[in-house]
């Protein structure tokens, strides 16, 4: 698999706008994050995020049938009835817009419906997440926003480790994607029709652009046939088509001049057309991962096949709205298509894993303690909402606002605290063997110090790191005239390695632990950390894959590294064999320097 984004391969101006542009995305999931909150259950007044409490689907130009209604909901409320019809041509613009997608409680839509050879003006005041089928609309609410918070934990940690990977950046963009958005819309409603529309439109191109992306990473994989060339272009020429013909679908919203639902996600058509795209994309995809070397072919398929996988199961699920009988039915159809984006980015985060970008226990532990301290937070609005409207049934909504703003000063107050809580939490339920062996490595470096013997040091160095890592194999090799050799090791490790080989000479100069893959080097192993004396590279350590399969955690790398300090200093201070032999090197060189020194006075002064 042809590497990409290798370290050193980006300047560094263009590293930090890489990184700050993945922080952006951050800061966009973010926003999502509090939107679909604030949007779906109301924090501080009326949700923005509504229901229609129905379906509908196209039957014949500029017109749609209304469905699967809902006994109570928005919709019979209308007055609307099973089989009546709406024609886009006798809707005002905000009615047709909010048509798109969801509309908002606070933004009453006026209506003109056809029943029989009737026309009947009425207004739709939408549901929201307390009404009729609350369980559903609430899960409906929830699953989007964990699908937003766990794509930002994984966004997140890929622009503070690996802002300057390619690869890195365009999984960020694709969990994005998958992250702001469902069916593809946005998770979320603003009350302004013109805003929705750019939102929505916006949520679109960045669904498909994600996928084009993809598809540019997979022309850098393996070897590139004619038939790979033709299918990549296919694939960016279809892509660009879907995303002209829904902003023709939202021209044709606004200014009527041609059947807006050809070209938008009312017409099951337009899942059929997006299905054969999505297929095409995935069969690109799999001739990229079907080139590569076989060795590389796992991790090839993981990289690139999860989210556009993701996505056609996604828009598979959404398909079944149009068979639903009833309203229950059409919503847990799209409960199902976002529960296919939460696993998708389940799947990118073991991408990410398998990929040698992140280590699975410390993207588990950051994403479960930043997960966990969202969830707090937002389900104490949530109570806070609830327990006012059991307790005050009347309150204004400025007594909402004051209660929310002292609950969140108060959150802001305590937040350090409960993410300290939170944090410790987690490490001691999850990952205390993990840190209990990292301690050990960290305590050893500073008991080297009084090893009195060069064998004992190597033997209880090798043993502490096959008992405090798992490492499949791993060598300590000692700098021997002009080459390191292996003094201890376990597993199938190398023998010796030359002074001048690539990666000995970046230890030399960079004294600090990487992984040996990026260069053409003897080195056969996953991590190589510097022992360093005196500002001299005196050995290296150099671990194996580990048995799990994963990277090395930063933390980990961070304790080996201080273990291989340690044990390189010591190492120094024993290189002819004990402490005692050093010192008696050394007070024999003094020995004869002095006698050289009294021979030449005695010469001179005769």
């Amino acid at each position: 698999m042809a590497s990409v984004g290798q370290a050193g391969s980006v300047s560094p101006p263009r590293a930090v706008r890489r990184k700050w542009l993945l922080f952006g995305l951050c800061a966009l999931l973010a926003f999502d994050a509090i939107g679909v909150g604030v949007g779906a259950f109301g924090l501080g007044g009326t949700p923005w995020y509504g229901f229609y409490d129905s379906g509908y689907a196209p039957v014949k130009p500029y017109t749609e049938v209304f469905g699967q209604i809902q006994t109570g909901g928005a919709t019979e409320r209308a007055g609307i009835r099973q089989g009546d019809l709406i024609d886009f041509r006798d809707q005002p613009f905000a009615t047709r817009v909010f048509l798109l997608a969801q509309p908002s409680p606070v933004e009453p839509l006026t209506m003109v419906v056809i029943r029989g050879n009737r026309r009947i003006s009425t207004t739709l005041s939408p549901s929201t997440v307390y009404g009729v089928g609350s369980a559903l609309k609430m899960s409906s609410a929830l699953l989007p926003m964990i699908t937003c918070v766990w794509c930002l934990g994984c966004v997140l940690l890929i622009a503070k480790r690996k802002s300057w990977s390619l690869e890195g950046g365009i999984l960020a963009v694709a969990l994005t994607s998958v992250g702001v958005g469902t069916n593809p819309v946005p998770d979320f409603s603003i009350p302004n029709p013109i805003a929705d529309l750019v939102l929505w439109t916006a949520t679109w191109i960045l669904w498909f652009g994600s996928l084009g992306l993809i598809v540019a990473l997979s022309a850098r994989i393996g070897t590139r046939s004619v038939w790979r060339r033709t299918l990549e272009w296919f694939s960016y020429a279809a892509l660009a088509a879907i995303v002209i013909a829904l902003i023709i679908g939202d021209v044709g919203f606004v200014t009527l001049r041609s059947d807006p639902a050809v070209f938008t996600w009312n017409n099951p058509v337009m899942y059929d057309v997006t299905i054969a795209l999505m297929v095409l994309v995935i069969v690109t995809l799999t001739f990229a991962v079907a080139s590569a070397h076989k060795l590389e072919r796992p991790r090839a398929a993981w990289l690139l096949l999860p989210i556009p996988v993701a996505i056609a199961a996604s828009i598979i699920a959404q398909t079944l709205q149009f068979i639903a009988i009833t309203w229950f039915e059409n919503i847990a159809a799209f409960i199902f298509s976002q529960a296919f984006l939460l696993l998708g980015a389940f799947a990118v985060t073991y991408a990410l894993i398998n990929r040698r970008v992140l280590d699975t226990g410390f993207l588990l532990s950051r994403t479960l303690v930043f997960g966990t301290v969202s969830l707090i937070v937002v389900a104490a609005f949530v109570l806070l909402e609830w327990l006012l409207g059991l307790t005050f049934g009347g309150a204004s909504h400025a007594t909402g606002l004051i209660a929310n703003a002292a609950l969140a000063l108060v959150l802001g107050v305590s937040l350090n605290y409960i993410h300290r809580r939170v944090d410790a939490f987690v490490d001691a339920v999850f990952f205390r063997k993990r840190y209990d062996d990292e301690r050990a490595l960290r305590e050893f470096s500073r008991e080297a110090a009084y090893v009195t013997e060069r064998e004992v040091l190597l033997d209880q160095a090798v043993d502490k790191i096959r008992s405090h890592t798992d490492a499949r194999n791993a060598a300590l090799l000692v700098r021997d005239n002009h080459a390191f050799k292996a003094a201890r090791g376990f597993g199938d490790v190398v023998a010796m390695i030359d002074e001048n080989d690539p990666a000995i000479l970046a230890l030399k100069v960079r004294h600090r632990a990487f992984d040996p893959h990026s260069y053409s080097t003897q080195m056969r192993g996953d991590l190589a950390v510097p022992m360093v004396a005196r500002g001299q590279l005196v050995g290296v350590i150099l671990c194996g894959e580990r048995a799990s399969g994963e990277a090395y955690a930063p933390d980990e790398i961070e304790a080996l590294s201080e273990f291989a300090h340690g044990v390189g200093s010591a190492l120094d201070g024993l290189r002819d064999g004990s402490r005692e032999a050093a010192s008696s090197v050394l007070l024999g060189t003094i020995d004869s320097r002095l006698e050289n020194i009294e021979r030449l006075l005695t010469d001179q002064s005769t």
